[in-house]
């Protein structure tokens, strides 16, 4: 009964209230269906705030998928900034899973081209080789020809 609450609050964009569920709620299960009736409600914002400064993993992981899900620049930017600030490989892997699914093939490139890690680079080419983009074509040539 809670957790149709909670969604129907994010259908109806009870944001403030949804803020309020957060802070004090202490279930991690309940917290995550508080981050879902964000993205319901087209609430980066928030999504964003719980991504960079959430202190439990699991719940950064989906705001991160959530993020993923809104195609806008303001969620884009804030995947980038998260991956650029992140020190955590598999918050770094969610985040180019958010990319994939946000179809942004230049961002995956951008990771790609500078990533040092060989494992996270590997990551982003996967991703890139399963999208259809004239970015991410272009880029696994270039490859292909080095």
């Amino acid at each position: 009964l809670r957790r149709e609450a909670i969604r129907q609050l994010g259908l109806v964009h009870g944001v403030d209230e949804l803020e309020q569920l957060y802070q004090t709620e202490t279930s991690t299960d309940l917290r995550r269906e508080i981050l879902q009736a964000f993205f319901l409600a087209g609430n980066s914002g928030k999504l964003v705030q719980v991504a960079q400064s959430e202190k439990d993993p699991e719940l950064r992981r989906a705001a991160i998928r959530n993020l993923g899900l809104i195609h806008s620049d303001e969620s884009s930017n804030a995947l980038k900034t998260i991956y650029g600030r992140e020190t955590d490989r598999s918050l770094k892997e969610e985040v180019l899973k958010a990319f994939f699914l946000q179809g942004n093939a230049a961002a995956l490139v951008a990771i790609a081209r500078n990533e040092k890690d060989p494992e996270l680079k590997k990551t982003a080419v996967s991703k890139l080789a399963l999208m259809h983009s004239k970015e991410a074509t272009d880029y696994l040539m270039e490859l292909l020809q080095k």
